[in-house]
């Protein structure tokens, strides 16, 4: 019988054939599955419905950040876990990231694997823009080997996590106002693991706890002007909310270079 403890929320976007993949065999007997479909042009919807989720199809595309909010309105548990269709949920990780977030009040992130089992780096120091550079362009450079983070064992707090795969308890994600749907994709997930933070809120990886990504990422896979436009507005708006990521000054800024301490 479904815990209705527990609701994940996943934002699909021509996702048919990804959910077929990754979601085949989610927990269904531990949590309930909310899929927000952005008016796909395939069956991602009818893929959903067959896979046993509860659907909300909308008539246009509203992005992710504003996609993911319809979906937590829905959801009636009380620990909300927000998980990309790229992703495959597990039984005992969903339980053990739901226990986590009920126990500490903080964000809590699974470790993402590779296909090949090695690690992903969802976890995330300091969002400065060189680092930012640094990641897109130059992957093997040590400023942006001090930037990622992955988690071997056991808990690890970050400043940032990916938001492919997040858990965060109900009423504290309304207390957040959500997801900020001034995003429409890209920077969300720093932004809002930043709100929390500035509201007490740490962000966990449970490097016990393990989750496969597909990470099929649009400005590395499918470059395109449209996609670049994104990813540039919603940096704008990123640091013009997040000031002390571009110069770490004043209370914010003190309280991500602790952030940061604790992390290494």
């Amino acid at each position: 019988m479904r815990d209705p403890r527990v609701s994940l929320v996943t934002v699909t976007y021509n996702s048919a054939a990804t959910l077929e993949q990754f979601w085949s065999e989610w927990p269904r007997d531990n949590c309930e599955w909310i899929v927000v479909d952005n008016n796909s042009s395939d069956d991602s919807a009818a893929i959903a419905e067959s896979l046993a989720a509860t659907v909300i199809r909308l008539d246009q595309n509203v992005g992710f950040s504003a996609a993911n909010n319809i979906g937590a309105r829905r959801a009636t548990g009380d620990v909300l876990g927000f998980v990309n269709p790229d992703v495959t949920a597990t039984d005992d990780g969903v339980e053990r990231l739901a226990a986590t977030v009920r126990a500490t009040g903080s964000l809590v992130a699974p470790q993402l694997l590779n296909a090949d089992g090695s690690l992903q780096e969802n976890g995330r120091a300091a969002p400065y823009p060189i680092r930012k550079l640094a990641h897109m362009f130059a992957p093997g450079s040590s400023t942006n080997q001090r930037y990622v983070r992955r988690v071997e064992s056991g808990h690890q707090q970050v400043v940032w996590a990916m938001g492919a795969a997040i858990f965060v308890d109900h009423a504290a994600f309304e207390r957040l106002g959500g997801w900020d749907e001034g995003f429409f994709i890209y920077y969300e997930d720093s932004d809002f693991c930043l709100r929390a933070l500035r509201h007490g809120m740490r962000t966990i990886i449970d490097g016990d706890v393990r989750f496969v990504h597909g990470w099929a990422r649009e400005t590395a896979s499918k470059p395109s002007v449209g996609i670049f436009k994104h990813e540039l507005r919603s940096a704008v708006r990123f640091y013009a909310k997040h000031p002390e990521c571009l110069i770490p000054v004043g209370r914010e800024g003190a309280r991500l270079r602790r952030t940061e301490k604790a992390t290494k």
